[in-house]
Order: structure tokens, then C-alpha cells, then sequence
């Protein structure tokens, strides 16, 4: 769901500055502050988000944007991006710690249902993890090729692939591949993914949990912008006058 916070200026308070300009310019001058302060605005949602995530990747500091102003249209917003051409948008693992709460499932989550019971994976000790701290993208692909998961099923490990394993040992007794399916004693319940790395070597890659990680709030984003808006409101109303007033003399 797309978080839309609208930024307004008092029009009284704008007015009263720039009362010795034309209804036009006072648009103009409108427009340009509230662009000033919604841009301001998500700024300090960026800062915040660099404060309290562990190494937040860029996609994630990208997920809002500025919805500007226009003389014709006075108000600007700081929404979140509610599209993503080749991913999940930000908004959708970014809602729980705005607002606290359970998360929804992942997609790697809903492929792996059939194996897992529908149950959630958090990363385990033997993930591979990039740089801001993520599992990374090329290892759930394998995972999921190498058992058999893709939604595109040309995309799943072929019988080559897997009697190449074989050869290179990486494969666990009676599996296709070096991943396969921990399983509690005694229930046979699914308790993560793991990897045969070595001669007699496992980790784990993924532990599988019933519950959604649920969140406590860390980025109440609205209350951010507005504390951005209200510390600013007047120097960016003083500098909206003075370019207004410098365009009319040129």
C-alpha cells in the first residue's frame, strides 16, 4: 500500500511575506517552497532510514520520492514508490517498521511453501550475505533452481546439472542437489535449508520460523516529514520570497 503524506504551507502566513506580489507570483512562490520542504522532507526520511537500518541498501533509500507542486496545483507530497520493474517495491518490507507489526510474506517465502509448510525463513549462519547484510539474490535463485522451485520451470536444475554435482560430490545422500531439507526428529518437521559446503561439511542457509517476523516502529515517516517541515517552514518561505523577487528584477 503507497504511503502518501501531503505537505501544505498556511496560506495566511505565506501571504502576509509576500503581499507586495502578484496573485501569480504568490502561486509561483507557493509552489517553490513546498517543493523546498517536501524535498527537505524526505531527505530526513533518508537520514532516518541510515540511522536506525543496519546498512540499508540503495533500493531501499530510493523508495520514496517527491510529488511536486505547480503554481496550477499547490501541493506537493512525499510518497512511497508502490512499483518496482524488477523486485518488490520498498514500501512492502518498509510498512511494518513504519507502522509496527507482522511483515507479509516474501516471494522466496511463497516459493518455498511446498517444502517449508508455509512457514518464514530468516537467514541462517551459512548464508551467504552481501554487503548491506541481505542474503544474496544469486543464492535464493540456486536454491530454488536446485530444488525444483522456479515458477519457470526451464529455470530449475536440470538432470545435467545435478549429475554434474554428483561428480563435484556436492551432493547430500539421496538429494539432487548440495541443498536440501532439514527436518526435526521425531515430528519431521521442516526446520530450514541447508547446504552439504564439504566433505562431511553442513551449514545452514535458511531456518524456517511459523511466525512473521513482526516489528516494533522505526521510521514513522510522517512524523519525520512533518518535524522537517515545521524546523524549515520559515527560512524556505524567506528564500522563496527573495527568488521571486529577484526574478521580477532580473
Amino acid at each position: 500500500m503507497a504511503l502518501d503524506l501531503r505537505v501544505t504551507l498556511e496560506k495566511g502566513s505565506l501571504q502576509k511575506d509576500l503581499a507586495k506580489l502578484s496573485q501569480g507570483e504568490i502561486r509561483t512562490a507557493t509552489a517553490y517552497a513546498l517543493n523546498m520542504l517536501a524535498a527537505n522532507g524526505k531527505r530526513a526520511v533518508v537520514d532516518q532510514m541510515k540511522e536506525v537500518f543496519d546498512r540499508p541498501n540503495p533500493f531501499t533509500l530510493n523508495g520514496f520520492f517527491v510529488r511536486p507542486a505547480t503554481p496550477d496545483n499547490l501541493a506537493s507530497w512525499v510518497a512511497s514508490k508502490d512499483y518496482a520493474p524488477n523486485g518488490t517495491p520498498a514500501i512492502r518490507y518498509l510498512g511494518p517498521q513504519i507502522h509496527g507489526g507482522a511483515r507479509d510474506m516474501k516471494r522466496s517465502e511463497k516459493a518455498l511453501a511446498r517444502i517449508s509448510g508455509g512457514q518464514y525463513w530468516v537467514p541462517g549462519p551459512g548464508a551467504p550475505l552481501d554487503q548491506y547484510g541481505n542474503i544474496r539474490p544469486g543464492e535464493m535463485t540456486r536454491i530454488l533452481s536446485r530444488l525444483g522451485l522456479m515458477n519457470d520451470a526451464a529455470s530449475n536444475m536440470t538432470d545435467k546439472t545435478a549429475r554434474r554435482l554428483a561428480r563435484q560430490g556436492k551432493v547430500a545422500k539421496g538429494q539432487r542437489s548440495e541443498y536440501f531439507v532439514g527436518r526435526e526428529r521425531g515430528n519431521g518437521r521442516p526446520k530450514g535449508i541447508y547446504k552439504l559446503s564439504g566433505p562431511g561439511k553442513v551449514v545452514a542457509v535458511l531456518l524456517f520460523t511459523p511466525r512473521a517476523p513482526t516489528y516494533r516502529v522505526r521510521l514513522p515517516v510522517e512524523q519525520i516529514v512533518q518535524q522537517a517541515f515545521m524546523a524549515r517552514q520559515d527560512r524556505v518561505v524567506a528564500a522563496a520570497l527573495r527568488r521571486v523577487l529577484k526574478n521580477r528584477l532580473g
